[in-house]
């Protein structure tokens, strides 16, 4: 029974739980579908308050120290800037390419594709468990260069540079690849194949096969256009196109 004053649960035809109140303009789903995100801040409002919990959980304030106990304790722009001579707060975790908002967007559209629904619990977990599995595209910066990314749109860390299999991460939620997600990782792609030329061949032959996946899967999900959807494979992506190794190894 219902103890709190004005509060009532109730559940729609697919059993979802709907929190109303007589002075609430509309209702609240527990489980959020195609038909309750259909206005674009509803949705964005899910994701940032998705993306606020995470970011607050006991996980993530560990999750920087957990990639500096890897070897990543240095800025990978300026090694000689380290956790030993600027303290941890001196290197700052980023995002790369896909920011928190981009890989959220990413899995809540593949669960809204493949299941129908998707709760604020669901995709605070599904975050937590792509970072625990390092399937989160990072670079590790200190504080100025991080500045200077943010503020300069032409600033790229190459794919060889990017801590992650970040790879895996688009194949696990390919249903979730719009035009945007898409046109981003195909850019980041063409930075990293054009602006640097420490990639070998074989590196760069899967990449392009990638950047062909991203528009098939784009096409399709958001169009039904199946015409040129493929599997998306990178068969070397297990070596993360990271040049730190050297560090992690040591």
């Amino acid at each position: 029974m219902n103890n709190i004053p004005d509060i009532e649960v109730e559940y729609d035809d697919q059993y979802n739980p709907m929190v109303s109140s007589p002075n609430a303009p509309y209702a609240l789903p527990f489980y959020m579908t195609r038909e309750t995100m259909i206005d674009v801040e509803v949705y964005k409002n899910f994701l940032d308050n998705a993306i606020a919990q995470f970011r607050h959980s006991k996980f993530y304030k560990n999750y920087k120290g957990y990639l500096m106990g890897l070897g990543l304790d240095h800025c990978q722009i300026m090694p000689n800037v380290t956790e030993e001579n600027v303290g941890s707060k001196g290197i700052e975790m980023n995002h790369n390419f896909l920011t928190i908002f981009d890989i959220a967007l990413l899995i809540t559209e593949h669960v809204l594709n493949v299941v129908g629904y998707i709760s604020t619990f669901d995709l605070i977990y599904l975050l937590k468990q792509e970072h625990a599995a390092n399937r989160i595209p990072i670079v590790m910066v200190s504080e100025t260069v991080h500045e200077m990314y943010h503020q300069n749109e032409e600033i790229v860390f190459p794919a060889q540079m990017c801590f992650g299999y970040w790879v895996e991460l688009l194949q696990r939620y390919s249903r979730g690849i719009t035009p945007r997600i898409a046109q981003k990782v195909i850019n980041y792609i063409d930075r990293s194949i054009n602006d640097y030329d420490n990639l070998n061949s074989a590196a760069i032959n899967d990449l392009l096969g990638l950047r062909e996946s991203m528009e098939g899967w784009s096409r399709f999900n958001e169009y039904g256009d199946n015409r040129r959807i493929g599997i998306i494979d990178v068969t070397n992506y297990n070596y993360q196109y990271n040049n730190n190794y050297p560090y992690l190894e040591g």
